[in-house]
């Protein structure tokens, strides 16, 4: 028979501290929070070997004086609630008087403080919850939070963690999501003795620029809604997007959140815009009185509840809409068609009842340009008998059926027209090229092998590096995927603490946009949701063999054109490119004679 004990104190904390403590960048985040709470005007945050061996977050608050240093470290010890009734409007960052007693219960913390009125300072260092020291010590105004042998105490803990570059990387992205949450706030970011970010403390522009790089920061559309739900930041213009979801920084009540339906109600805003696959990026910023929002509903307080989500999702799917309208010079599947070749149109006009519904809520009104609509009977010439649609068709057995093809030459620059044994055949040539591109790096590469190993034939050197401005947690990325970037045939350094510098590319991909490239490779190899060996080679082959093949509008030659016919039949597998898009279809003798009306 099972007894019921009172747990020791020690497991009762390192409990706890599993829920606030989840890797490194939970103890930057919580301390830089802390830091924010305590009215700083600069956060300067150092990490080294991942954070598993020190962190050190210091800042200009107003600091502790030296008879509350312990209660810092206590548990449920908070200067920010003092009753239950203020639960319901939490203005500040933290409040469960956790995050210091949590990261002390597993780890050494050395807290190092001086009040802006005081003579001098203090310092406490705690490991395991023991106090092991405490002794004035001189020190700005301000606090220093430093975090030694994170996880010594709790080795099991430390196997679950991953790399140290991922996990640096991560604290990078903890740190540049609080500096967009907080932009009048100066921050700073070191990984290892290298400064990877920088923002000066001013507006948000100031801050994109610090986090995100001038060229990508260029391309934002202010947002602007008023209201009860006010709503501000910046996000992206339709023609600039990503491969990876995760972009779109959301924040509320100055506090970084996640939350599926303002996700969703941002990205409604670009429905329409953006190929299959493309996400949005910028920050996201709701304003709203606090009492509306419920932000004790996770111990890591990364998520909120709002009393009205249905009010607050219509404002920033109305305010995201509006920046997105303003900001479209230009066609962005016609970007995407001109870059890659693969793209999506623009929907059709949707009228207010047509619009798709998201958690219950209509996701757009009624404002894209309907064409008009002609009058009953139709106007002068108009053709009083309906039009028949010429509809074509997958052929059956796949591409290889329609063997032998035979070119008949190219619309334009755009389809190609050949003749089957089936019927005529129109083809895409990006599509089509694309899938004879995947289906050979995959047949050359090694099975199960993440990416493939080319000899030195299989890299072009540029006749002038490509330099290429990335946020910090890019750069992190690359020393991360440094091998499985070099096979790939990317020769790639840093050249900066924000910029990469590429000299070699594969050699199938010479003409392709570098930048655009390596950083959705990056992102590709990185995605936690992609991680399998198998998944993550097939992404890499598509995203290769997009950039690699011909561009949709490309004017092809006679002899290239039947080339390309010839390598798609003998191309094993569907009759779709790696993203889904038809590479064929079949205009056979029965959807001829359906569209001429003949028996």
């Amino acid at each position: 028979m099972s007894m019921i004990r009172l747990l020791p104190p020690a497991v009762a904390d390192a409990i706890a501290a599993g829920e606030v403590v989840e890797r490194p960048a939970s103890v930057v985040k919580e301390l830089a929070e802390n830091a924010l709470d305590a009215g700083a005007h600069r956060i300067d945050v150092e990490v080294e070997d991942g954070g598993t061996v020190r962190i050190r977050v210091g800042d200009d608050g107003d600091g502790i004086t030296a008879e509350e240093l312990p209660l810092a470290v206590a548990r449920h010890a908070t200067s920010k609630i003092a009753g239950v009734g203020d639960l319901e409007a939490v203005a500040s960052l933290g409040f469960r008087g956790e995050a210091l007693a949590s990261i002390a219960a597993v780890a050494e913390v050395v807290l190092t403080s001086r009040r802006r009125d005081a003579g001098a300072g203090s310092r406490l260092r705690v490991r395991g919850s023991q106090t092991l020291e405490h002794a004035p010590s001189a020190h700005a105004e301000g606090t220093t939070v430093e975090v030694r042998d994170l996880f010594a105490t709790t080795p099991a803990r430390l196997r679950f963690l991953r790399s140290s570059r991922s996990e640096a990387a991560a604290c990078a992205r903890a740190v540049s999501d609080l500096a967009l949450c907080r932009p009048d706030v100066a921050f700073s970011c070191r990984l290892d003795g290298r400064t990877v970010l920088r923002t000066p403390g001013g507006d948000l522009g100031d801050a994109l620029r610090g986090v995100l790089g001038a060229e990508a920061a260029g391309q934002l559309i202010e947002i602007a809604g008023d209201g009860d739900v006010e709503v501000g930041g910046a996000i992206s213009e339709p023609r600039a997007h990503r491969a990876a979801r995760g972009g779109v920084v959301l924040v509320v009540n100055r506090r970084r959140i996640h939350n599926r339906a303002l996700t969703v109600a941002v990205e409604e805003a670009y429905r329409g815009l953006l190929p299959g696959g493309r996400h949005p990026f910028g920050v996201v910023a709701v304003q709203l009185d606090p009492a509306e929002v419920d932000v004790n509903v996770h111990p890591a307080k990364r998520e909120v509840r709002f009393r009205e989500e249905g009010r607050v999702f219509a404002a920033v799917q109305r305010a995201c809409w509006a920046a997105v309208q303003r900001g479209r010079p230009h066609s962005a599947a016609a970007h995407w068609d001109g870059m890659l070749g693969v793209g999506a149109r623009p929907m059709a006009s949707l009228a207010l009842h047509d619009a798709p519904r998201v958690h219950g809520y209509a996701t757009r009104p009624a404002v894209w340009n309907r064409p008009p609509v002609p009058a009953s009977g139709g106007g002068v010439g108009a053709c009083t008998e309906p039009a028949v649609a010429l509809a074509g068709t997958a052929p059956p057995g796949g591409v290889a059926a329609l063997a032998p093809l035979r070119s008949l030459g190219q619309a334009g620059t755009t389809w190609m027209v050949a003749e089957s044994p089936l019927g005529v055949v129109l083809v895409d040539p990006h599509a089509a090229h694309e899938k004879v591109l995947y289906a050979e790096l995959l047949a050359g590469w090694e099975e199960g092998a993440p990416v493939p190993r080319p000899g030195p034939a299989g890299s072009q050197l540029l006749l002038l590096p490509a330099l290429v401005e990335v946020d910090a947690t890019a750069i992190a990325r690359l020393g991360e995927h440094a091998a499985a970037v070099a096979g790939l045939g990317f020769a790639v350094d840093e050249f900066g603490p924000r910029t990469l510098r590429c000299t070699a590319v594969p050699a199938a991909c010479a003409g392709a946009d570098v930048g655009r490239l390596l950083l959705e490779l990056l992102d590709t190899l990185d995605d936690p949701d992609r991680a399998a060996a198998a998944e993550r080679r097939h992404r890499v082959a598509a995203l290769l063999s997009c950039h690699s093949a011909v561009r949709f509008g490309d004017a092809l030659g006679a002899a290239e054109q039947q080339r390309l016919l010839e390598r798609l039949v003998e191309t094993p597998g569907g009759t779709t490119c790696p993203h889904g898009r038809p590479t064929v279809v079949l205009l056979d003798d029965h959807a001829l004679r359906r569209a001429f009306r003949r028996p």
